[in-house]
């Protein structure tokens, strides 16, 4: 079959209706530089079709592999639950609420703007509630699958061999190093927006292949695609950058602006109205340090996030050089054949440093699984470019060898296997605990139900892993059956019971309070593992007597209607560390709580424990090695 030279129809319709090149003798996609099909010389295309098998076979493989990636990851899930972000949600946010309110659908949850995800949610919990976690673990496994296929569509038009392409989408697809943004349904915002950007991308090539109304249609889906990546999430800002890169190498300097400058208008304008009020928390704060500290985050995210993926953790550092030196060789190639590859890559270095700025070190890691996922993501078109050759194929000179990729299809899917070990070593840790956070919604919601209350009232929230789910909310809930109707468990419940008692949130974490919240005292009643010091004038000091074992203190409260307070001193914590009181309760009568509130001491290491329940001991744990001070103790009659 011959072509033109410079002619576009070089791209001819591909398997699953990808406009791909020919492919060539080592079933990989036929080089393409400026428009033009290249074929090894004195071969014909069904010649060179037929060594590694047709496309349509690795077509029909790509769609196996994801399909049952997909199959795998519903059963990893099949016992989990709400819990954390997801609550904002399913409770908080409402379509007929004012847009721009805390409550709206354009108020950003922490700083992502989180329109679609929100719509999304609302429309599945006025048809299901919270009868299932099912219906909404469905979306984010089929944006999953089609993160996965576009990412394979982008293998391929970048010249990667479609096997390399099949293994690599593959991976992704089972990428348990990034577990995370397959088992929360949450994450529909992170992936959401890497789907709508490698959309944009795909929409991109398009205007590039067409002319006329068909490359302006195409101009203007990528736009949209961008605007629908934004307001998933703040991923699309780096989404954004890649899709520029590449408008700007395909279609010149004025589509390029129309294709990112839009989107980043409106982005623009939506963080001046309302975004700019997602930035309080103490990790959103743009200081000098974050911003000289940002190369080094990127640097670690991306090594930790080629080395997990590579189940090769320790080696994540050598991989990146590895690759980014090999990119560097080949820049101005890729740049002119495979502009995709490059605006993808750079994308993903501009996603660690947003996030270096936005969510710093001291907060969240940039090894963290959503992370890796997201990243993988967009250098998976590279990964695969690499591994289906030599510079030879990447200029247009020729196709990688059936060794070259057989050898790397071979590692692609014993790292895939891999990755399906670390997801089934992994997830299992993160349906106990969100087992346990179930158990401790539900008990929490019967008693509140019951007209129990919470020490720090109605708008605390009770379950520190879930904070966007207050006790006036929660027990509306379960008043409602949304929580269901079988009684817990009484270690369930006492466990409730103790975060209801003395469970004080501040708005990120259960604390000691800088004043008592009620008027009654404690009686003192026995201590283990701890020595009493100097006491007096209603104090009494408990030194650790073993750095094994942490001391224990048992009080009472001395029977005032309401609860009792108690001032609670110890020698400040080490610098870069916080010291915790564990206190739970210990009725007379059934099982005592196996799950103690943690709060936070103060940094100068003065607080008040509250405990609105007078019918049941309470068991202090200090496991700080420091002296603990209690003051305000009654005197016994």
């Amino acid at each position: 079959m011959d072509l033109q030279p410079g002619s576009r129809e070089g791209a001819l319709a591909g398997p699953l209706g990808s406009r791909l090149s020919e492919p060539d003798g080592d079933g990989a996609s036929g080089a393409r530089l400026a428009g033009r099909r290249v074929l090894q010389p004195g071969r014909t295309g069904a010649d060179q079709h037929h060594r590694l098998g047709a496309p349509r076979a690795a077509a029909v493989a790509h769609v196996l592999w994801v399909a049952g990636a997909m199959g795998f990851w519903a059963y990893q899930d099949r016992s989990l639950w709400f819990f954390g972000d997801e609550w904002d949600f399913l409770v908080q946010r409402g379509v007929w609420r004012p847009l721009t309110g805390p409550h709206g659908l354009l108020y950003p949850h922490n700083e992502h703007w989180s329109t679609l995800p929100i719509l999304l949610w609302r429309a599945l919990f006025s048809v299901f509630h919270l009868s299932s976690y099912w219906p909404y673990l469905v979306p984010l496994l089929v944006a999953q699958a089609l993160v996965a296929h576009l990412a394979w569509r982008a293998c391929l038009r970048a010249g990667a061999s479609a096997w390399v392409a099949t293994a690599a989408a593959g991976l992704l697809a089972l990428l348990g190093a990034g577990a995370e943004d397959f088992t929360w349904a949450f994450q529909v915002g992170f992936v959401g927006s890497v789907l709508f950007g490698l959309l944009a991308v795909e929409m991109v090539e398009r205007a590039w292949l067409a002319s006329g109304p068909p490359a302006a249609r195409a101009v203007a889906a990528a736009v949209a695609s961008l605007l629908a990546s934004l307001m998933c999430s703040t991923i699309g800002d780096a989404m954004v950058v890649g899709t520029a890169l590449v408008a700007l190498a395909r279609l010149g300097v004025r589509r390029a602006l129309v294709v990112a400058g839009v989107p980043t208008a409106v982005y623009a304008l939506w963080f001046l109205v309302v975004g700019r009020q997602g930035l309080v928390a103490h990790s959103d704060h743009i200081t000098t340090a974050v911003i000289t500290a940002a190369p080094a985050y990127a640097l670690d995210g991306l090594s930790s996030a080629l080395g997990q993926s590579a189940n090769l953790a320790p080696a994540g550092g050598a991989l990146l050089v590895g690759l980014a030196t090999w990119t560097a060789l080949r820049a101005h190639a890729l740049w002119q054949r495979s502009p995709a590859v490059l605006g993808l890559a750079a994308g993903a270095v501009a996603f660690y440093l947003l996030a270096a700025l936005g969510r710093d070190a001291t907060t969240v890691t940039p090894s963290v699984p959503r992370y890796v996922y997201v990243a993988m993501a967009m250098l998976t078109p590279l990964v695969a470019v690499l591994l289906s050759g030599t510079a030879r194929s990447v200029r247009g000179q020729g196709g990688p060898s059936a060794a070259t990729v057989g050898a790397s299809v071979a590692l692609l899917a014993f790292t895939a296997l891999g990755n399906v070990s670390q997801a089934t070593s992994s997830t299992p840790a993160r349906v106990a605990s969100v087992h346990q956070l179930e158990h401790e919604v539900k008990a929490a919601g019967y008693l509140l139900a019951r007209g129990v209350t919470d020490v720090a009232g109605p708008g605390a929230a009770p379950v520190a892993a879930d904070p966007n789910l207050s006790a006036a909310t929660l027990g509306r809930l379960a008043r409602a059956g949304e929580l269901g109707s079988a009684r817990p468990s009484p270690g369930a419940l006492v466990n409730a019971r103790t975060l209801l008692a003395m469970g004080t949130w501040d708005g990120s974490e259960m604390i000691l309070t800088r004043r008592p919240l009620l008027l009654g005292r404690f009686h003192y009643v026995s201590s283990t593992y701890a020595s009493l010091g100097a006491h007096g004038h209603g104090c009494m000091q408990f030194v650790p007597r073993s750095a094994t074992q942490p001391a224990q203190i048992r009080l009472v409260p001395a029977g005032r209607p309401g609860g009792a307070s108690v001032h609670v001193a110890s020698p400040p914590a080490a610098p870069g560390s916080v010291d915790y009181l564990a206190a739970g309760l210990a009725p007379r009568q059934g099982p005592a709580a196996t799950a103690p509130v943690e709060l936070v001491v103060p940094g100068k290491g003065t607080g008040w424990l509250d405990d609105n329940d007078t019918g049941a001991p309470v068991v202090l744990t200090w496991d700080a090695g420091a002296p603990l001070t209690l003051c305000g103790l009654a005197t016994r009659p």
